[in-house]
């Protein structure tokens, strides 16, 4: 790879330079090596766990058989019976194809330990309500040590690589790795049926000892919810199936993780609260803790579908790191606000990372996605359907609204780092919005030992109504922190090594009061 884009260079990106997505072919579902992460510390996280005697509805009981290709009656009948006395759904001796399962309140899902409930590889008879799915539900356990299988790469095309990428390049260059990533992505094939399990407008969730593996869409939906603990948990998931975030918090209150090991193509945690999810009010008391998050996108992130306010979250001594594979993680602390969303009160401490390409990522933005898109259309391509015209709301009702404010992130350490923290606002028609008090404290950053392409612009372009992303702003000018339209930003203690060679200035500080 050459180490510097000349003028030519520059015109062919600007003219030709199409985002990569595979939308023809048919589903492939071959394994490449190092699609799953070599690293899978399962034994630190599950446990065996003793089997309850005690009003069990044992689901081989109802009829369900592991030879069978759809078990969904049988255990739906399970659900029923254990509803009614508020007792324990036992799922126990081997995989059990099935469709959807409607859990109901007051029930307790025992996946036992070397056993599983799995989707089908078709697609069929899902609806995108996932393989369990509740909704109005309260007082609901999933637990046992077993596990919720996906299939995920029965779900997307073949990427355009024959294998993973696994050495880096001998030049950074930010432009090169974003098609890299995305030349080994999965791209849904229409047959995806959604995620493993999906709550919603639920109370009261408990998941604890308990696995989530091969997601082919998101993985861990949590909409509207309100009170959910979730600990001693993991989501391994294929790393190149397109759109398999981790656990996705939308428009939900008071939720504590603690100890979970995710792993997974998308981004790992993700808070998102938007009307066309379906969310129609703030969400706060999100506290993550303890977790180690493998992501090929953001390890933790607010964002973007963000209409209603997020506020009061806390993150602390997790650890963010790629293995294998190359790209490294995207951002690994992205907190943004692209649709309209106040996000504020965020904090962010004791985290270690490896091979996280841009350590931080604060990014508001006006992408106004609302005016443009509804519950119908925003998933549309992803689940082979064309895009319906229309938004959720008015055009102007989170127009400019958007702010994010009061965020603290300290005691980070950064290994191999590969573009800078950035902190941006906007300027669009003619109206700047500005991040607005932002903290960096003891941070320790270690670039990542290669050259940089030289890819000097005359100017950053503003992005305001784009996908918000730390790739999206390409080869900076600065390696430690580049800092756009934010008013009382704080570096203290900012600790970050110079790349081996490099036409870059630590900081590069435009329109930061």
């Amino acid at each position: 790879m050459k180490d510097r884009r000349n003028t030519v260079d520059k015109l062919k990106t600007l003219l030709f330079g199409k985002d990569l997505r595979i939308t023809k072919g048919d589903a492939y579902p071959s394994v490449y090596d190092y699609d799953f992460s070599s690293y899978y510390p399962q034994e630190e996280y599950i446990k065996l766990q003793r089997v309850p005697s005690d009003n069990v509805y044992d689901i081989r009981d109802f009829g369900a058989d592991c030879n069978s290709d759809d078990n969904a009656d049988a255990i739906n009948s399970a659900v029923k019976a254990a509803n009614e006395t508020g007792g324990t759904v036992l799922v126990s001796g081997g995989d059990y194809v099935t469709t959807t399962v409607f859990l109901l309140s007051n029930v307790t899902l025992f996946i036992e330990y070397g056993s599983s409930l799995s989707s089908n590889k078709s697609g069929v008879g899902y609806n995108h309500l996932g393989i369990l799915h509740c909704d109005g539900g309260e007082n609901i356990t999933l637990t046992g040590g077993g596990k919720v299988k996906g299939n995920g790469e029965y779900f997307g095309r073949k990427p355009l690589l024959d294998a993973n990428m696994t050495e880096h390049p001998d030049c950074i260059d930010v432009i090169q790795m974003r098609r890299d990533y995305r030349a080994q992505i999965r791209f849904a094939h229409e047959s995806k049926y959604g995620g493993p399990i999906y709550f919603k407008n639920c109370r009261n969730i408990t998941v604890n000892n308990f696995i989530i593996e091969n997601a082919a869409h998101w993985s861990f939906r949590i909409e509207n919810c309100d009170t959910v603990n979730i600990s001693d948990f993991i989501i391994n998931n294929n790393r190149n199936v397109a759109n398999s975030d981790g656990l996705d918090i939308a428009g939900t209150s008071n939720l504590t993780a603690v100890h979970c090991f995710i792993s997974t193509a998308d981004d790992g945690i993700c808070i998102k609260n938007a009307v066309w999810l379906g969310n129609h009010s703030a969400m706060e008391n999100i506290h993550i803790m303890n977790c180690e998050v493998i992501s090929r996108a953001n390890a933790f992130k607010i964002g973007t579908e963000t209409t209603f306010d997020i506020r009061n979250v806390l993150v602390e001594d997790c650890s963010f790191l790629m293995t294998d594979v190359y790209p490294g993680t995207v951002s690994g602390i992205a907190i943004e606000s692209a649709d309209g969303s106040c996000v504020s009160d965020v904090t962010v401490r004791n985290v270690t990372m490896n091979r996280v390409t841009c350590p931080v990522f604060i990014r508001l933005c006006n992408r106004n996605r609302a005016a443009v898109v509804t519950s119908e259309s925003a998933n549309a391509v992803e689940f082979g359907q064309k895009k319906k015209k229309g938004g959720s709301a008015p055009a102007d009702a989170f127009d400019m609204r958007g702010e994010v404010k009061n965020i603290v992130i300290e005691n980070i350490t950064a290994d191999n780092a590969e573009i800078p923290c950035i902190i941006a606002g906007f300027t669009q028609n003619k109206k700047t919005k500005y991040v607005t008090n932002v903290t960096l404290k003891n941070f320790n950053i270690k670039y990542a030992p290669y050259k940089e392409i030289y890819d000097k612009r005359a100017f950053i372009p503003e992005y305001s109504d784009v996908y918000p992303e730390a790739w999206r702003f390409r080869n900076l000018p600065a390696y430690a922190v580049w800092a756009r339209h934010v008013k009382n930003l704080k570096l203290l203690d900012f600790n970050c090594s110079s790349p081996r060679s490099t036409w870059k200035q630590e900081y590069v500080m435009e329109d930061v009061i």
